[in-house]
């Protein structure tokens, strides 16, 4: 890295961030008390336990991930803390100086960061080509296809020349290499140089999850225009960008970004197949529609998906590809947690742009109103042209769908699809194609589970069962989470008060740095500390934060601490015996009888408190 950049900037970043907008995007937030609470975008679960507070950081309670703002963003991106605070900066709108930058250092900053200007520069000028002369046909075709002009923006379609280096020389003039243009996916290395990877193709860039930056590019010909084969082979309708170190296709969704709020909205994502699909979609109002970039949908598609605690539908043709396409599916989908995976059946012939073009978003709504489960569709496919004319053609038929079937080890959903799918459409007893299935596919007693990840179970860390340890921990909260509303004496409180060591070492350290969170965690001697302190803050609070309530929990803490005191000076009374001298005797006499009088006083507010009098 050639230049550190200002501290005074990072700080700037560090009071402009909101944890609750970056991490949204990842993993659908609920509000749960002061905080938000979703599923941990960084190991598999069902139940909840990632929990996001305003005030800055992030602690899961079942695999002990957390931190800051921009620990989140090294840790889900994989980036070096120099390469997040520039993702941070560009997305809060925040300059960052580079200290001792000489002329030329720019070149040689973070390789992410370059990528992605130039992919933004690229991105920029493919738009001003498709408003521009050589951009008459795709606008043309997007008019053909009834793609609003609005939606040209949106999207940020664009438009690549039939030319060999236009992009390449309008980048490199800007300072950049080939080598640099060959890594953003942008070029290929030919004998002369940088040669366009995109050329007269309508493009459509993607976007990263948040949809800040762009990362890539999907490119489609027109239909009767020029024919790129040199460098493309036998003219593909779609390339698209190669896997570069900001951009992996088995991780991105196209639209993503814009289809966030709908599909947490509607709880729903529907899956379809090309861009244009989803620029259609979305222009009828059909807002979750999203695309996987030129690839069949991964395991980690899905498990993009199951963070939004979303059902997913995927847009397929009622053929054999299409019985492919949902068996892949539903595998990966199972292996990523979620179960409720459907197929929306498309018409013969016709794509989701199709059914908009045709009947507008009434057309899609009506076609998802008959949306079957990934099951049910290829049961159906199965049995659509089955010879069913004879007895054996029957029999044939029904065990046809058996490897499908015994795949389900749920007797309920075996018993589901072969009473009101199979047994149905071959016009044999139920109950005796399903005493056949479970013959040929028995069921286990238990269905089988993904191994998970070594994490505790609970939302939350267990209350300690000692009554002294639990008003520590109540009290330490507190202080950690609404440090206003602890009493002006806080600070004359002594840390002998608190039995355990670890809430000694944070009672220091709270009293050191008052509410600066960052400040009391770098003051942990260790990672477990540190750990254990995210979690105590981020946990929903069990006690009434109210001065006076707060007041007696502190109160409590002085008189357990005056009682223990008592017990201990009594003990040494009673040990000593007539081995004491008379002042040590009459020194713990008198010490006894004042800590007796605290721990009194103490207990007979805690008793008016209970009974509310003054």
């Amino acid at each position: 890295m050639a230049g550190r950049i200002n501290d005074e900037d990072i700080q700037t970043l560090k009071e402009r961030l909101d944890i609750v907008e970056v991490v949204q995007p990842y993993t659908a937030l609920k509000r749960s008390g002061a905080g938000f609470m979703g599923r941990c975008p960084f190991h598999d679960e069902k139940t909840p336990s990632f929990s996001v507070q305003p005030r800055g950081f992030f602690h899961c309670f079942g695999c002990n991930v957390g931190g800051d703002t921009i620990a989140f963003v090294q840790e889900i991106e994989g980036l070096s803390f120099t390469e997040a605070i520039e993702k941070l900066a560009r997305q809060f709108g925040v300059t960052l100086r580079y200290e001792e930058l000489r002329p030329g250092q720019r070149a040689a900053l973070g390789k992410r960061t370059r990528l992605l200007e130039l992919t933004a520069e690229a991105d920029a000028w493919y738009r001003e080509q498709l408003k521009g002369p050589a951009g008459e046909g795709a606008r043309a075709y997007l008019r053909e296809r009834q793609v609003p002009p609005g939606a040209w923006e949106v999207f940020g379609l664009g438009w690549a020349p039939d030319a060999w280096g236009d992009l390449s020389d309008h980048l490199m003039a800007k300072g950049a290499s080939t080598e640099d243009l060959v890594a953003a996916g942008l070029a290929t290395k030919g004998r002369r140089g940088a040669v366009d990877r995109f050329r007269a193709r309508l493009l459509f860039p993607i976007r990263d999850q948040r949809g800040q930056d762009v990362v890539a590019f999907g490119g489609r010909i027109l239909p009767g225009g020029p024919q790129v084969t040199k460098m493309d082979g036998a003219t593909p309708k779609y390339i698209n960008s190669p896997k570069t170190d900001v951009y992996d296709k088995s991780v991105t969704l196209y639209g993503l970004h814009l289809a966030r709020r709908e599909v947490v909205k509607r709880r729903e994502v529907l899956v379809v197949e090309g861009y244009m699909d989803v620029i259609a979609l979305h222009t009828a109002g059909m807002g979750n529609a999203v695309a996987p970039c030129g690839t069949a949908l991964t395991e980690q598609h899905f498990t993009l998906i199951q963070r939004m605690d979303a059902r997913v539908t995927l847009a397929l043709d009622a053929d054999a590809a299409g019985f492919d396409a949902a068996e892949r599916a539903r595998e990966r989908a199972e292996t990523a947690g979620i179960t409720d995976l459907g197929v929306l059946v498309l018409p013969e012939g016709q794509d989701p742009a199709d059914l908009v073009t045709g009947g507008g978003a009434e057309a899609v709504e009506r076609a998802l109103a008959g949306r079957k489960t990934a099951v049910e569709f290829q049961i159906e496919h199965l049995l659509r042209s089955a010879d069913l004319s004879t007895p054996e053609a029957k029999t044939g038929a029904y065990r046809s769908t058996f490897d499908l079937l015994g795949k389900i080890d749920d007797a309920a959903l075996r018993y589901h699809y072969v009473f009101n799918v199979v047994a149905p459409a071959v016009g044999l007893p139920a109950q005796r194609i399903e005493d056949e299935l479970n013959r040929a596919h028995p069921l286990t007693r238990a269905a089988p589970q993904r191994p998970a990840p070594a994490r505790r179970q609970s939302t939350a860390p267990a209350a300690p069962r000692d009554p002294q340890l639990q008003l520590e921990r109540e009290v330490l909260q507190v202080a950690l989470q609404v440090p206003e509303a602890l009493p002006d004496d806080w600070q004359m409180l002594d840390e002998s008060v608190f039995t355990a060591e670890v809430s000694q070492v944070l009672f220091r350290a709270i009293s050191r740095h008052g509410g600066d969170l960052d400040g009391i965690l770098d003051a942990m001697p260790d990672d477990d500390m540190r750990s254990r302190v995210r979690s105590l803050a981020a946990s929903e609070l069990t006690v009434d934060t109210q001065p006076a309530q707060v007041a007696w929990l502190i109160d409590a803490l002085r008189g357990r601490d005056a009682r223990r005191r008592w017990e201990a000076a009594r003990a040494r009374l009673q040990e000593g015996g007539e081995h004491l001298g008379p002042d040590e005797r009459a020194h713990l006499m008198r010490d006894i009888g004042e800590l007796e009088r605290v721990w009194r006083a103490y207990q007979r507010r805690d008793v008016h408190a209970r009974e509310g009098r003054p």
